[in-house]
Order: C-alpha cells, then structure tokens, then sequence
C-alpha cells in the first residue's frame, strides 16, 4: 500500500506510473492447516494462498508469508478455519522503516493467538484486539502502521465472521453473484484506517485506529461458496465484474483448481495496474474525490486468499 500517515501530505500523490517498480515475483501455494480435533463431519474449507510483489522479491520472502509490504496467515483449529491478510503503510518507506514487517509481525500474533485454549472462532475481531495488543506491548515494539482483514468459518453452524479495518477486504461468492463484499474504512483518498504502533516521540504524526473499530460481520455458507480475501493491490485494480468473470470460470473447486484460478486473478490484477489507460477502480475514487491522478492502475504488492466451502462425502 502506498498512502500518506497524518502529517505527511507529501505522500499522497506518489502515482505516477513512472515511479512505480515492475512486479517481479508471483507465487502460489496450497493452504492445509492442521486439521486436529475437527470432526470428520464437519464443513472445511479449501484455501490456496497466491500474491505478487511490486518489488523484487528478498530471499524467504514466500516462506515468511509476504508478499512485499503485504503478509497474511491460515491457521485451523478444532472449532474454526481461521484467515487473515494484512498491507503495510508504505509511508514509513521513507522514514528507513520495512512497511512490510509491521503487517508481518501482525498476522502472526493473530495466528499465535487462534490457538489458545480459548479461541472458538466467532470473534475475529477480539482476535485482532488480542494480536494487536500482544504486538504493540512488546519489551522491543516494531514500529509501523497496517490494514487488516481476519475472517473465520465456525465449523459448527458453517458461518463466516469477519472482521476489517481498512482498505483490505473480503468477499462472498455464491451461485456466480457477489452474495457480501466489505466497505473499507477510510480516513480520506488512499488514507485507510490503519493500526499503528508509533515512535515514541512522534505519536501525533500518525493515525493509530484503534482494532475495535473494525467493521464485524457474520454470514451464513453454503457448500460452493467460495470465500476471498485480498489486499488492496488486487481491488483498486481489478473491476468486479473482471473478478466474477475469472472465478466464474473454475470448473472444480479442487486445490489445484482453486490456485490456477487464483493465479489467474492476480496476473490480471497485475497486468491491470500497469496499464496506463485503464479506467481502474483506484483512478475512478480518485476522479471522486477531485485527487489529481493521470488515470491507469496502481501497481502494488497483492495478496490473495481463496477458499472453498466444502462438505465431507459420506
């Protein structure tokens, strides 16, 4: 993500293509969380994981779950199938701080916290609460600022919680239709809420949100669902209807099927924020907001996570 904290303006109109580094990086991967103390009977979901760096890729990058600036995790336990991504502001770039490590940091505080004893799922926002709190109380903080978007399904009664704050987000689909998609959270153009631990000194310099307010939801699934998360990166450059189009198109809802299609909605997204005269989602809320932009997409980091609503065969 590339927007401006609280008192640096400078940074909100960085757009022009030309200041933009190619994507370099893609890399997909089946998702299978340890699935102990789950009932054989009970509705699971199939998850693949795929993203793209605008940067190119440092050594581990993959196995340390980001995605550039971006990070996320899939944690199961025996009551819920737990996700979460989350975008580094890239503002602190030019304070010398890695935008990504905070969002790092972040999403694995929330998947420590899905497995204790406690943890039954129907909360993702207490566990964005929990996460944060244990993150920003640590002896030695990493200081930074990101978006989040957690989302559970309670195996149970086969329910979906979520839990966003920002302009990362999370959508339903059932039967080709868009049945839920979030509304970001924003404090102006490309200024998402943000959660932020601060310098010590400079704490009235930036947003620090608070995780309460992230937006809960809850909604029933239905065997084929299909459930997805993202950064911003995939949806200020990719249009609905392109999206529904591409996921429309899976034939199966297998592992292997989930990622070809999810790689196929990242490459679009991809090739989409390069092209200076598309009409992206991203130009169009600038025109809306009287932003000065020159039109085109917005080259970013991408995540995406893309699950299946499945159901034992007996």
């Amino acid at each position: 993500m590339i927007t401006r904290m609280k008192n640096w303006p400078c940074l909100l109109k960085r757009f022009s293509i030309q200041q933009f580094h190619q994507f370099t990086h893609l890399s997909g991967r089946l998702e299978r969380a340890p699935q102990s103390g789950k009932s054989s009977r009970d509705p699971y979901l199939v998850t693949v994981v795929q993203g793209r760096s605008k940067k190119p890729r440092f050594p581990g990058e993959r196995s340390n779950q980001r995605f550039g600036e971006d990070s996320w995790f899939v944690s199961s336990t025996p009551l819920a199938e737990v996700m979460g991504v989350a975008d580094g502001v890239g503002g602190w770039r030019d304070l010398g701080v890695d935008a990504g490590r905070f969002a790092k940091e972040l999403m694995s505080c929330c998947s420590g916290q899905t497995q204790l004893s406690d943890f039954d799922g129907r909360s993702p926002r207490n566990l964005l609460i929990a996460g944060f709190q244990e993150l920003s109380h640590r002896e030695q903080p990493v200081v930074g600022s990101s978006t989040a978007c957690l989302a559970t399904m309670h195996r149970k009664d086969c329910t979906l919680y979520t839990a966003n704050l920002g302009d990362s987000g999370f959508l339903v689909v059932r039967n080709g239709r868009v049945l839920h998609r979030s509304v970001e959270q924003t404090h102006d153009f490309n200024t998402p809420y943000q959660l932020t631990v601060p310098p010590e000194d400079r704490k009235e310099s930036y947003y620090c949100d608070k995780p309460e307010m992230a937006v809960s939801t809850r909604h029933s699934l239905l065997p084929g669902d299909l459930v997805l998360l993202a950064t911003d990166g995939l949806f200020d450059n990719m249009p609905e209807s392109t999206l529904l189009s591409i996921l429309n198109g899976l034939k199966e809802r297998g592992e292997r099927d989930l990622l070809e299609g999810a790689s196929r909605v990242v490459e679009k997204a991809r090739e989409l924020s390069l092209n200076a005269s598309f009409q992206s989602p991203f130009a169009i809320k600038a025109r809306q907001h009287n932003v000065s932009y020159s039109g085109g997409g917005k080259p970013d980091d991408i995540t995406l996570i893309l699950s299946s609503v499945e159901v034992p065969s007996v």
